[in-house]
């Protein structure tokens, strides 16, 4: 009888190890899934988990965010004159520039070459002051005679904040901030400014 306590303690032991690796493994997955291949950033897919959680908090009556999109410029040309992997590299280059002028929000790449920051926190209260910092950062980029023309990144940026009363979900402030990037990459193309 001995035997067969410790026998199925044993069982016991492997059987909740295994359920531990298989639950790490399932988490490590599901962060595989909501991750970008490229940027390391999050994915679509995280992107939008974080619109249900928004819409969530809409309805419960306790939203408080905004969302800022971007958009490289010019990416098509750096893929035909220089191929694909240097555009790969113009995409990482503007990511860092994201997501260290937005370090207090989450930073989503949600297509090709557009990104997402659902701004909150320090970002939420002082967007001005950094759509601003990244603009000058942009300029300053791509002013840089040094630098190929791969590294030069030109991106265009708008933002938005939620408006309680009315906004009914969070894709009317992602549509409205879509809306003011293309707006903005306008500008910079009538004006040539890069």
């Amino acid at each position: 009888m001995e035997s067969d306590i410790n026998d199925y303690y044993s069982k016991l032991i492997t059987t909740r190890q295994e359920l531990i690796t298989s639950k790490e493994e399932a988490n490590r997955m599901g962060e595989i899934a909501n991750r970008d291949a490229l940027t390391g950033i999050r994915n679509k897919r995280a992107y939008d988990d974080m619109l249900e959680q928004l819409n969530t908090d809409i309805k419960q009556g306790n939203a408080r965010f905004g969302i800022a999109m971007v958009d490289l410029n010019y990416l098509k040309t750096i893929n035909d004159v220089h191929g694909h992997e240097k555009g790969d590299i113009a995409i990482r280059k503007l990511c860092r520039i994201i997501c260290f002028i937005f370090g207090h929000s989450p930073v989503f790449r949600i297509g090709g070459d557009e990104f997402a920051i659902v701004l909150k926190n320090g970002d939420y209260d002082n967007i001005d002051e950094l759509v601003n910092k990244f603009n000058r950062e942009i300029e300053e980029n791509v002013s840089h005679d040094d630098l190929p023309a791969w590294e030069k990144v030109s991106a265009a940026i708008g933002y938005t904040y939620f408006k309680p009363g009315e906004d009914e979900s969070a894709d009317e402030v992602f549509r409205r901030a879509d809306s003011l990037m293309y707006e903005r990459k306008r500008e910079m193309k009538s004006g040539d400014v890069r």
